[in-house]
């Protein structure tokens, strides 16, 4: 899928999505039920636009700086709360390192492949350069390395209890299976 309306219309997809925010972002959240509903419907509105061409691509630009201000707080807000990690947004880092795994820098971007086809990703030359450097390492390592990364997060995740192992796991069914089996198997890790 290379478009948010197509992805929305990919039963796994869309379920992982709707998962995120109901069961994972919405518990944490300190808002009148009433609110809660509507932010949860707002989204799903805006993801299902017909009118809205939001390429993905167009929209990962900066996504570890969008990771880290969009998603870490839920996951450590829902830890917090539940004494437990959530496991789609936790996926999500999984994915996020998974996007960024380039073998070159070029014209500005790290490129990827998503099987024979190459895409640009477009992040700060700090971000690029240290995917570009170290994507092709072994999984365990490659994961305790983006997480021990402060400047990416503000902290090193390795220090959030169970987050590197979890975020390893996934990874490496990413990896080994490709991203729909590894979606399939979000809630069995």
């Amino acid at each position: 899928n290379d478009f948010v309306l197509e992805s929305m219309k990919d039963e796994d997809i869309k379920d992982f999505v709707y998962k995120s925010i109901h069961e994972e972002i919405i518990p944490t959240l300190e808002l009148p039920k009433e609110e809660l509903i509507s932010f949860a419907e707002a989204v799903k509105d805006r993801f299902e636009n017909p009118y809205n061409k939001h390429s993905l691509l167009s929209i990962s630009l900066n996504s570890v700086s969008k990771w880290k201000v969009r998603v870490l707080p839920s996951i450590l807000d829902y830890q917090e709360r539940y004494g437990s990690l959530p496991n789609h947004l936790t996926f999500s880092l999984a994915a996020l390192i998974q996007f960024y795994s380039g073998h070159e820098l070029r014209e500005g971007a790290l490129i990827a492949k998503r099987g024979d086809e190459e895409y640009k990703v477009l992040d700060d030359q700090a971000v690029l350069e240290f995917f570009n450097t170290y994507s092709g390492e072994e999984t365990e390592q490659l994961v305790t390395r983006v997480l021990a990364r402060e400047d990416f997060w503000d902290q090193n995740l390795n220090d959030v209890p169970g987050l590197t192992n979890k975020i390893v796991g996934y990874l490496k069914d990413i990896r080994e299976n490709g991203m729909r089996i590894a979606i399939k198997n979000i809630e069995a890790k």
